[in-house]
């Protein structure tokens, strides 16, 4: 249901705030593992040498047009900010957010 009702289009660097700085959840580890994999000597040889840092490099992209971060799970943290406060204890199961 998440992968089918969720908007990609929102997310991702250059359209939202908290993947600004993120490389993992857009595509760009996998691809470098990918990249790894069928390519070995590449991958060792950066491992050897590390990688290049000269010459003609991918373009940055735009943050003009990123929307402002969400903090949704704020309730949630509070809700068991109090409840650890009020217990003293860190249940190890999570509750479900409300």
């Amino acid at each position: 249901e998440l992968m089918e009702t969720t908007e990609w289009d929102k997310y991702g660097t250059g359209n939202y705030e908290k993947c600004a700085d993120c490389m993992v959840h857009s595509g760009y580890e996998a691809t470098a593992v990918m990249d790894a994999v069928r390519n070995p000597l590449k991958a060792l040889r950066v491992a050897a040498r590390g990688p290049r840092t000269d010459g003609p490099m991918a373009p940055e992209i735009s943050l003009e047009n990123q929307r402002q971060a969400e903090f949704v799970f704020r309730r949630h943290v509070d809700h068991a900010m109090r409840r650890i406060a009020k217990t003293g204890r860190i249940d190890k199961v999570a509750e479900t957010a409300e």
